[in-house]
C-alpha cells in the first residue's frame, strides 16, 4: 500500500507548507491549547499518546476560509492539525486532525493517520458485521452516544482509496459518523453530524 504511504507523505507535505501562515489564534483558540487538547483527545478516545512537540500544529480559520470562497465550513468549530516533522515509521501515527469547538473546547471531529506495518496494508479480511461492531464497541465504551439509545443508522460503501468504512450512529439527539480503517483493524476517526 505505497499509495497510502505517499498519500500521507503528500498531506504532511502540503500541510507543512501551510504552515506560515497558520494563525497563532483562532476565535480565541491558540495553537497551544488546540494540540493540547487534540492531544488528550487522541489519548481519551485511541488509547494512543502522541508528543505534540514534535509537530507542526495548524490552525485554520473557518471564517476566512469562507471569506475567500474555498469552502463553507460544514462544523461550527475550528481545524487543527498536528503533523509529525518527519516520517512516520510503521505503527506511528503521521498525523492528527481535530475540529474543536472555540466556546466550549469539545472535539467535534478527531482522526488519525496511522502508518501500516512497512506501508504495507492488505485489505481487511474483516467481514462488515465485525467491522460495524467495533464501530459500535467504540462508540459504547467513549460513551459518544447516550448509551440506552444508540441506534445503528447505516454503513458507507468501502472506499479503497482510504480504506475506512463507516459507520453512522444516533441517540436521536446527535448523530456521529465513526471510520474504521480495515486495513489496520481499528476505528481512526469520529465526526459528530
Amino acid at each position: 500500500m505505497k499509495k497510502w504511504r505517499r498519500l500521507v507523505v503528500s498531506l504532511v507535505v502540503i500541510l507543512a507548507a501551510g504552515c506560515a501562515d497558520s494563525p497563532d489564534d483562532v476565535q480565541g483558540l491558540t495553537k497551544e491549547e488546540a494540540a493540547y487538547i487534540a492531544q488528550t483527545a487522541v489519548r481519551q478516545y485511541f488509547h494512543v499518546d502522541v508528543d505534540t512537540r514534535e509537530r507542526n500544529i495548524t490552525l485554520e480559520d473557518p471564517a476566512e476560509r469562507a471569506e475567500d470562497g474555498a469552502w463553507s465550513p460544514i462544523y461550527r468549530g475550528v481545524p487543527v492539525h498536528a503533523i509529525l516533522t518527519r516520517e512516520a515509521q510503521a505503527g506511528e501515527i503521521a498525523g492528527v486532525h481535530a475540529v474543536i469547538d472555540p466556546k466550549t473546547r469539545q472535539v467535534l471531529s478527531l482522526s488519525i493517520d496511522v502508518i501500516g506495518p512497512d506501508g504495507q496494508q492488505t485489505t481487511s479480511s474483516l467481514n462488515e458485521a465485525e467491522l460495524e461492531r467495533k464501530a459500535a464497541e467504540f462508540v459504547r465504551t467513549e460513551k459518544l452516544l447516550t448509551p440506552s439509545a444508540i441506534r445503528f443508522v447505516r454503513a458507507s460503501t468501502d472506499d479503497p482509496e482510504t480504506s475506512r468504512r463507516f459507520f453512522y450512529y444516533t441517540d436521536g439527539l446527535k448523530t456521529i459518523a465513526v471510520g474504521v480503517d480495515t486495513a489496520l483493524n481499528q476505528v481512526v476517526t469520529f465526526a459528530y453530524d
